[in-house]
């Protein structure tokens, strides 16, 4: 297996009411989930807040470290794993995130999905995500993380077992403004 490009995978905590409440049910260091396709962290692309003063109005974000949230979030803190895959994935990585870029208004966040997660149910609404979930279902579509069974179940500490099964490393854990660009 040739490996011929490098993505990120982000843990983070901004701190908000909502993260909190996330953090204290998983009992984890840290609450949210993106992936980076390059090394400036010019785009992150997860499930969130579109807007930085509303947690209601969430979905599809493509985020940037020097952006609107984590400006105004400017102590979260984060771990950055990075990992090589293939040309093939990578392509294929991309082609599952303009699916989401290009249906972003047919895609919502799945806050009762959220609710069920964290009381051990499985739950499944289409077209509905949650940071976890987006983030679990593109790494298994891609072929990049063929493991993952179910990513509707999937919570932020669980990203740490998939990043260490898919030979990643962590290259900087820290706030997230502070992240080196290449």
């Amino acid at each position: 297996m040739i490996l011929g490009k490098n993505i990120y995978l982000i843990l983070t905590h901004t701190g908000t009411t909502w993260s909190r409440i996330i953090k204290k049910f998983n009992d984890y260091k840290y609450s949210h989930v993106m992936l980076s396709l390059d090394d400036n962290f010019d785009k992150m692309y997860s499930f969130g807040r579109k807007k930085w003063y509303n947690p209601f109005i969430a979905g599809f974000v493509v985020e940037d470290k020097d952006g609107d949230f984590f400006s105004f979030y400017n102590r979260a803190k984060c771990r950055v794993y990075k990992f090589a895959v293939t040309d093939k994935q990578y392509d294929e990585l991309c082609r599952v995130l303009q699916w989401f870029e290009e249906n972003k208004h047919r895609v919502s966040y799945d806050i009762i999905g959220v609710i069920f997660r964290y009381i051990g149910i499985s739950f499944r609404q289409k077209d509905r995500y949650v940071c976890t979930h987006f983030v679990g279902t593109v790494l298994k579509d891609s072929g990049i993380a063929p493991m993952i069974n179910k990513p509707e179940e999937l919570k932020p500490q669980d990203f740490e077992t998939i990043a260490n099964r898919i030979s990643s490393k962590v290259i900087y854990e820290g706030f997230l403004r502070k992240i080196p660009r290449s």
